[in-house]
């Protein structure tokens, strides 16, 4: 049987294997949303010809992978964008690991050597005990003894010394060390939120330099909200609104010198229309003899008084490049006029814009629920700022006098704000006992009600008043209420029971307001309100 030769021709292996990139691109722009945030990055290589795979490195692990876009200006073909997960352990590569890590390496060899030179010590102590302690005194003069005795009292005392300090210098290392193994394992809790990869398979035609744009969304992680500054200084003057941006940046990479576009809306939100189901009503047991309390509005309290043209020590206002104001068909995007620089792992408050609201002022009171007079500005047109819901800081002539959380989504055609209490109006409020509050007519009992409101203005200048109280309004047919309003008190609307006297009350004067209501209803029942 003949022989057979078989020739085995080897083809080089990196001439028929895709080539290989592994890159890191640059983060240019992030447009942060409500929750989540969407990232711009950019890339520019030397690309040989031929088939190959472009592993895009140090990307955020929370992305979204359906979110992925690679665009570029050149001649090539792209076959597939996939995502994955990198098993390079990039700590490793950063400059303040490595760093740490051969401090660590130093503080570990001289903790070594310090533990060494306290057993010596250690050793040396117990030798010096061994050999100085004597079976008697024979063959040894008094001077002998002393001199043994002083000799080994100071090389224990020495020996002691030196112990404690080192001692000292170990606690010192220890506590370095801790703090450099924290700092490490910071480090790499950072960059493991970095461990995804865009891979990208292409063929190019030739050799070129090819610029590539990458886009991708990561649903957390990163985020902001709305809150504003709001500034009161003179009711001659508007007011000062500070609109800021509260971002939260935990993505495990450092933003460097990018540019912001801040998005309302949120990206994880579902873009399904939900179907609307019918609504059904029916009966439920509900006892005819109960009434209801009419429950008006209450302001929020803001504790500090007012003074009313004092204007020193109150900062001027100061404009900024404001952020510029993009409308798209359903949301809105806040430009930023600079590139900003954001580290990981951080909560910013960056300043969008300055705005003047133009305002009227006016006190307000609802002294059955607080005697006190609040300062309410009242702001026409406000829609025109696309103010949107979000935490408001007041500061009034300077002061810090409480903050809310504010909804600009109303309808009315004005918004009113609180500059808090002034102490200068003085608001008493009582109940006149003149006649009897209770009797009867017939079935019916009847509740009268007869109340008082002192006014007294200790300001130096007139103010305009807007004073608020409340009649019941029942809900039941038999139960009956009827009022009596004096001194140009109305009501506007009776479904609501709302009082409103519209007053100028002079410097240094007072004013009595008063009204009246009683409520019949019959008296083998009892009312709740």
């Amino acid at each position: 049987m003949k022989n057979k030769l078989f020739l085995l021709i080897l083809v080089p292996f990196l001439s028929i294997a895709q080539k290989e990139n592994r890159v890191e691109s640059k983060l240019e722009q992030v447009t942060i949303f409500e929750q989540g945030a969407s990232f711009e990055r950019q890339l520019t290589i030397d690309l040989p010809a031929g088939a190959q795979q472009l592993i895009i490195e140090r990307i955020p692990i929370q992305m979204d992978p359906g979110s992925i876009q690679i665009g570029t200006d050149a001649n090539l073909e792209i076959s597939s964008i996939r995502h994955d997960l990198s098993r390079a352990k990039y700590w490793r590569q950063d400059s303040k690991y490595q760093t740490l890590q051969k401090s660590l390496q130093n503080l570990e060899i001289e903790k070594a050597e310090k533990e060494a030179l306290l057993e010596a010590l250690r050793l040396e102590s117990e030798f010096l005990s061994k050999n100085t302690t004597l079976g008697g005194t024979q063959g040894f003069s008094l001077a002998e003894l002393q001199q043994i005795s002083q000799y080994a009292r100071g090389q224990k005392l020495k020996i002691q010394l030196q112990e404690q300090e080192i001692n000292r210098e170990l606690l010192t290392l220890n506590a370095k060390l801790i703090l450099y193994r924290k700092q490490m394992d910071d480090i790499k809790n950072r960059l493991s939120l970095l461990m995804a990869e865009i891979v990208v398979k292409l063929n190019n035609p030739h050799s070129q330099k090819v610029n590539f744009v990458i886009n991708y969304t990561v649903r957390g992680n990163a985020n902001w909200s709305n809150n504003y500054d709001l500034r009161f200084n003179s009711l001659k003057e508007g007011l000062e609104l500070n609109h800021k941006a509260t971002i939260n940046q935990n993505t495990g990479e450092d933003w460097n010198q990018v540019q912001l576009i801040l998005v309302t809306g949120n990206p994880s939100q579902n873009t399904t229309m939900p179907v609307i189901r019918p609504a059904y009503v029916n009966f439920i047991y509900r006892q005819k003899s109960r009434g209801a309390r009419a429950t008006p509005q209450a302001m929020e309290e803001l504790s500090v008084g007012y003074d009313d043209d004092s204007n020193n020590n109150v900062s001027k206002f100061q404009r900024r490049d404001n952020f510029s104001i993009n409308n798209q068909q359903n949301r809105i995007e806040f430009r930023a006029p600079k590139k900003y620089s954001i580290p990981h792992n951080s909560r910013e408050n960056i300043p969008l814009r300055d705005l003047k609201l133009e305002a009227n002022y006016e006190y307000q009171c609802t002294p059955s629920l607080d005697a006190s007079a609040y300062l309410m500005a009242i702001v026409k047109d406000w829609e025109q700022h696309q103010l949107l819901d979000g935490s408001v800081a007041i500061y009034n002539q300077g002061l810090f006098i409480g903050s809310a959380y504010m909804s600009f989504e109303s309808t009315l055609d004005s918004l009113q704000i609180s500059l808090g209490k002034d102490p200068g109006i003085s608001v008493d409020y009582k109940r006149v006992f003149n006649k009897e509050s209770k009797s009867f007519l017939g079935s019916d009992r009847i509740q009268e009600y007869d109340y008082e409101i002192l006014l007294r203005n200790r300001k130096a200048k007139t103010i305009n008043l807007r004073l608020y109280d409340r009649v019941p309004v029942s809900q039941n047919d038999d139960i009956k209420i009827e009022h009596e309003l004096q001194n140009g008190g109305i009501m506007s609307d009776p479904k609501s029971g709302i009082i409103e006297w519209s007053l100028k009350l002079p410097p240094n004067e007072e004013k009595k307001l008063r009204f009246q209501y009683e409520i019949r209803y019959p008296k083998d029942y009892q009312i709740n309100w």
